[in-house]
């Protein structure tokens, strides 16, 4: 099992998603998703949602709830 974390990041009442590019697979190929990533060893969810938007985005973000599983 592999456990991800994603950001839903509202700014100015909208949401920030995120258009993949073309995949191996057809199924994600050009899909819009919250960015976001796996969790590592040793990480909890906050931890890696963190790690992860700082590499992607470059963001230091201030994670304020927990909302779905």
């Amino acid at each position: 099992m592999i456990e991800v974390v994603a950001a839903v990041i509202e700014y100015g009442g909208n949401l920030l998603v995120f258009q993949r590019g073309p995949a191996k697979y057809d199924y994600i190929s050009n899909k819009f998703e919250f960015p976001g990533g796996k969790i590592e060893d040793g990480e909890d969810q906050r931890a890696a949602l963190s790690r992860e938007l700082k590499e992607e985005l470059f963001l230091d973000a201030d994670i304020k709830k927990f909302i779905t599983t």
